[in-house]
């Protein structure tokens, strides 16, 4: 669907993106994540060519997005709606109005644009408010008339820079909502950029974590919360945990185990005690994921081991410095 192979750009002298690729799979909700600076709404302005880049390529639906003309660029782009932040909506106009300038700018028919603005209005749930400007509306409703906007012309993809940042915690999960029922509904792939770290763990699929424009890590977003990488641990900062002697295991809890009694499980099976050192449960989407550090005995070591193996429980010994 997109990929983005090995990205220069350069203000003046200073590179903001620095060899940055990475492949957007098709009907996904991918999530690029940081710092202020990092890079992520220059990258994603490169997307649509909001913004141009010196070295690499940009390919969207096997088009490379540098050498379109301004009519390909133009047809290109109904493919890639895209939300902001600050909603960018006229404040002149109607809600409906609103709605239809894309439309417009693409002469659809006056019975076109309005079978499809009623549409969307049905789908964002304002349907109520279709006669009003946007100052009468709070910073949610804002938002699900950008959101409409840039459905409007049916693209296969929608680019979101920062757009739940504005937004108080309870809008932000109604906003997160509408979007993944977008993605369920329409299949549309969701580019999300953000520095909200509750944005990636209710919907994105897969993340990407940048900083000082490049990218640290890449994976799906279960893997990244779970095994707290360098990439993870450069944007949220070290936990710290400290060890004792002994041998320290991390386990992990992938959906799959989450809620299964492993550790009183082992504990009777192996007859051993063991210490519970840090431990950690989260909401991803629908599912619980988390992290567990213990510490036995060094005798016990092989046997806590082999026994996770056997019951396939994910583990990794962290070694004390």
């Amino acid at each position: 669907m997109i990929e983005i192979k090995n990205i220069d750009k350069y203000y003046q002298d200073i590179k903001v993106l620095d060899d940055v690729s990475m492949t957007i799979k098709s009907g996904e909700i991918f999530g690029i994540i940081g710092h202020s600076g990092a890079g992520k709404s220059t990258l994603l302005r490169c997307i649509n060519r909001l913004e141009d880049y010196k070295n690499g390529e940009i390919l969207v639906n096997n088009k490379n997005v540098k050498n379109l003309n301004e009519k390909e660029l133009r047809e290109l782009r109904k493919d890639l709606g895209m939300i902001f932040q600050q909603f960018s909506l006229l404040e002149r106009k109607t809600v409906f109005e609103n709605i239809a300038l894309p439309l417009e700018c693409f002469k659809y028919s006056k019975d076109e644009i309005k079978r499809r603005v009623l549409e969307l209005l049905d789908l964002v749930g304002i349907s109520n408010k279709r006669n009003e400007k946007p100052r009468n509306l709070s910073g949610g409703q804002k938002q699900r008339v950008a959101i409409a906007r840039a459905l409007a012309l049916n693209p296969k993809v929608i680019l979101c820079d920062e757009a739940t940042s504005a937004l108080d915690p309870n809008t932000t999960k109604s906003i997160l909502n509408l979007l993944q029922d977008i993605n369920n509904k329409l299949g549309i792939t969701i580019v999300i950029v953000t520095h909200q770290m509750e944005v990636i763990k209710q919907i994105c699929t897969r993340v990407a974590i940048m900083e000082g424009g490049k990218v640290l890590e890449i994976d799906d977003t279960e893997e990244v919360f779970l095994h707290n990488r360098n990439g993870l641990r450069a944007l949220v900062g070290e936990e710290n945990i400290v060890l004792p002697k002994g041998i320290n295991i991390k386990i992990l809890f992938p959906k799959e185990i989450s809620n299964d009694t492993i550790i009183t499980k082992m504990a009777r099976d192996l007859d051993i005690n063991f210490s519970i050192i840090f431990g950690r449960l989260e909401k991803f989407r629908k599912n619980i994921l988390g992290s567990l550090i213990i510490n036995v005995p060094a005798n016990n070591g092989d046997d806590v081991r082999q026994y996770l193996d056997k019951e396939k429980i994910r583990w990794e010994e962290i070694i004390n410095d």
